[in-house]
């Protein structure tokens, strides 16, 4: 009966394993065209900035409940950085 009770828990964590996040994304759908992964997208920009062509043909990894943490974040820093810069060139008072 303590057989039961270890296998259910064990599947509890590797629900909550799952649910968290803490596995990887699967690879794209084979029908999606190929994309840039943002890790190469943002070092290959080398100080530029980024186009709405880059933004057209970036691709994130879809992970359990959407997109991988790690490369949104990264998008979303030197995005922020850009709008940053552009308004400090400008002569605009950037908030925070």
């Amino acid at each position: 009966m303590i057989w039961l009770y270890l296998l259910a828990i064990a599947l509890l964590g590797a629900v909550v394993v799952l649910l968290t996040g803490r596995v990887e994304g699967a690879a794209p759908p084979a029908e999606l065209p190929p994309g840039d992964d943002v890790t190469s997208l943002l070092a290959a920009r080398e100080g530029r900035p980024l186009t709405a062509d880059d933004l057209r043909g970036l691709r994130l990894d879809p992970a359990l409940r959407g997109y991988r943490m790690d490369q949104v974040e990264a998008l979303l820093d030197a995005l922020t950085a850009q709008l940053e810069q552009d308004s400090r060139e400008r002569g605009e008072d950037t908030p925070g």
